[in-house]
């Protein structure tokens, strides 16, 4: 068989054409794997028609697999003889030729193609096989080649042209983010938008955006395929090949939004789930996003989830996950102060978290509160707030509400409302007097609201009161958050020479660590008081190490910024000491977090208001211009730099200085929480642009620049 005339133009897949004929050279036997409707046949199609001896095999309508070495003996154009196997008058016919093979289809009939193809191959020494399939054959040799989304670029591109011809379509600046959106929301998928932007001429964009929430009813058509009729048939299809175990798990991750682990998998499913989800991912049912991790595209999790419902699982499924999110939760709320480790698991599955509670009431309190605090992790204060304070007046008195009230009282710190912070904490405080572990958190909780609310003398008294509660019911975590909480506000007041005794107490123990918060207001303090204590060096080096494990936090990268800028207000180096400092404005401004009353506060807008009065208006004015106007990228990397030009962006920076400091690849992968192949990309970006090999190169040219 011929290969098939496509009738339209391929759109977004360069990479991946330019990538097969790399293979062809090497691999004998590639497989383009990818879901239904992923443009795996096109795909082939556009490869084919530019190869010479191209043979087509269209399997889609077979299912005996007996039928499959006819089906190939008619494409190359031999016949069965008598006396004579049929596979042996087909490798006869391919042998000494440099031939093309192409199988499209091939998932049903897997183990059938993977022997045939084998014997072939062993057969046919010039020989190239490629198949299409949603599984790979697992023949040795074969190299997979997965087809995913398409980028949002090539996404848009593919509407746009699908939807002019569809209709006088024409992409403007007005339609292109509702484009943009759709394409996101179909995760991207080929077959989706192409479907989609048939109904541009009855529609218009708007209304297909409107409509997506009732995909399968906008996605479908009485043309094309019978796989790709619609997008209910192109995913039904994959469904119906799955064992009854498969199809029960397939369909209980659908309540899992968003990506999920193993044992929100196992939670879901109701037993352990290891080999089946790789066996579902084999079967491209599920996109692995990282080690361990999993998602279901949107319309495939949708079509799973009408199954759940109608297979009657949706209660029981529900109520595994609801209890399994609850025991995660539970580990939180047992805390005095939460560890990366308890809260690192509730915020891997905050996706899950969030959608529980559109359906929850019961135990509603006790998610809510994690969530806001998984938020919190991330620097995203307002979303909390607005949470907890729902959850807090929706809720009678309750076993977790003072957990609540101390976590919206930390958040309500955190942008500096103190009197809101007060109210919530003292709450706690009531609620926890016969609870002496949560009274150290409340109490602790109380004595921060006091300060961001001005009353110094207060919160001095409540911090220590919680030391003490902590040093006989605490843990040496516990003790080492209060030893800082203490030193923190004895410092602002005045009583640096306490305050040295309270960090050179905890400081150990914050350093040894993974919470990235407690390590980084440790350092915080410390860089502050080596300030009160006119050592600026030290307290550049503080402050720097500290904005290193700031992670996604605005109010910790702030505050390392704002140290930076009175560090250089005191060096007389006024233009970096105000572009930072606007700079740091900018952001607080973006991020809700209004300036405190607070005694930093007090000293940062000190050393800011000498410099602007050490230099001109104007020089004044230019540089907070172009401190307010840097971006994040810009400003971290002006951060880290010595106020010169640097080549490195900020990711960049961040990694070379984490080699420099002897990290590994996968711990600087842990700890910036990218891939380790993101990692070496980074790395080999960097010795491009500095034309440095080693990573000792690396961390010597970072001590002389830094």
């Amino acid at each position: 068989m011929s290969v098939p005339v496509a009738l339209d133009r391929l759109i977004g897949r360069e990479r991946e054409l330019a990538r097969l004929s790399e293979l062809r050279r090497t691999a004998r036997l590639i497989t383009v794997r990818g879901p239904g409707g992923a443009g795996k046949t096109r795909l082939a199609q556009e490869y084919a028609a530019l190869a010479r001896g191209a043979y087509w095999v269209e399997l889609a309508a077979l299912t005996d697999p007996a039928l499959l070495a006819p089906a190939i003996a008619a494409a190359v154009g031999v016949s069965e003889q008598a006396g004579r196997l049929l596979l042996d008058t087909v490798a006869t016919a391919l042998s000494g030729r440099r031939a093309l093979l192409v199988l499209d289809n091939c998932e049903h009939l897997v183990d059938a193609v993977a022997r045939l193809v084998g014997a072939l191959l062993a057969r046919c020494a010039d020989l190239t096989v490629l198949t299409t399939s949603r599984e790979a054959l697992d023949v040795p040799g074969e190299f997979v080649l997965p087809l995913g989304a398409l980028s949002s670029s090539d996404a848009t591109r593919l509407f746009a042209e699908r939807a002019s011809a569809a209709g006088s379509f024409t992409l403007t600046d007005d339609n292109t983010p509702i484009v943009a959106d759709i394409c996101h929301r179909l995760d991207g998928h080929p077959l989706s938008i192409e479907l989609a932007a048939r109904r541009i001429r009855i529609l218009g964009a708007s209304g297909i955006r409107r409509l997506l929430d009732d995909r399968f009813r906008l996605l479908a058509s009485h043309r094309g395929h019978d796989r790709h009729r619609d997008l209910r048939t192109a995913i039904g299809w994959s469904y119906d090949l799955l064992d009854a175990e498969e199809q029960a798990v397939f369909r209980r991750l659908s309540v899992l939004s968003g990506g999920f682990g193993l044992a929100a998998a196992s939670a879901a499913a109701g037993f352990d789930v290891l080999d089946l989800v790789n066996a579902l991912e084999a079967k491209s049912l599920l996109v692995a996003t990282g080690p361990g991790r999993f998602r279901q595209l949107e319309s495939i999790r949708l079509f799973a989830h009408d199954h759940l419902v109608e297979a009657g699982e949706l209660s029981a499924t529900r109520r595994r996950v609801l209890d399994w999110l609850t025991g995660l939760a539970d580990r939180y709320a047992r805390q005095v102060f939460p560890t990366m480790d308890v809260l690192g698991s509730l915020d891997a599955e905050r996706d899950t978290l969030m959608s529980t509670l559109d359906w929850q009431r019961d135990r509603k309190l006790l998610l809510s509160t994690a969530l806001a605090a998984c938020w919190r992790e991330r620097g995203q204060f307002g979303p909390g707030r607005v949470l907890l304070d729902t959850a807090l007046d929706a809720a009678s008195p309750a076993e977790h509400r003072s957990t609540a009230l101390a976590q919206a009282a930390v958040l309500a710190t955190d942008v500096g409302d103190g009197v809101r912070a007060r109210e919530l904490a003292t709450e706690a405080v009531v609620l926890d007097q016969t609870q002496p572990t949560r009274l150290v958190r409340s109490t602790s909780r109380l004595a921060g609201a006091c300060l961001t609310a001005g009353d110094a003398e207060s919160a001095t008294a409540h911090a220590r009161d919680a030391l003490a509660l902590a040093r006989l019911h605490g843990t040496p975590f516990d003790i080492a958050v209060c030893l800082h909480n203490v030193a923190y506000i004895v410092l602002h007041a005045g009583e640096p020479a306490e305050a040295a005794d309270l960090l050179a107490e905890c400081l150990p123990v914050c350093r040894a660590r993974p919470e990235p918060w407690l390590r980084v207001g440790a350092l915080h303090s410390a860089g502050t008081l080596a300030l009160v204590q006119h050592n600026l060096d030290e307290a550049e080096a503080y402050f720097r190490e500290a904005l290193q494990f700031a992670t996604n936090h605005a109010a910790r990268k702030i505050h390392s910024i704002e140290g930076l800028a009175v560090v250089a207000a005191h060096r007389a180096d006024t233009g970096r000491a105000l572009r930072l400092a606007a700079a740091s404005s900018e952001l607080r401004r973006q991020w809700g977090m209004d300036a405190r009353d607070d005694p930093w506060d007090h000293r940062v807008s000190t050393a800011i208001s000498q410099a602007r009065a050490d230099t001109t208006r104007s020089a004044a004015a230019r540089a907070e211009t172009e401190g307010a106007a840097m971006d994040a990228e810009q400003l971290m990397a002006y951060v880290l730099s010595d106020g010169t030009d640097s080549p490195l962006t900020l990711r960049e920076r961040e990694v070379v200085q984490l080699v420099a400091g002897g990290d590994s690849t996968r711990q600087i992968a842990v700890r910036l929480r990218i891939a380790e192949r993101t990692v070496e990309a980074h790395l080999d970006n960097v010795r491009d642009k500095l034309d440095l090999r080693t990573r000792t190169e690396l961390a010597a040219w970072w001590a002389r620049h830094h």
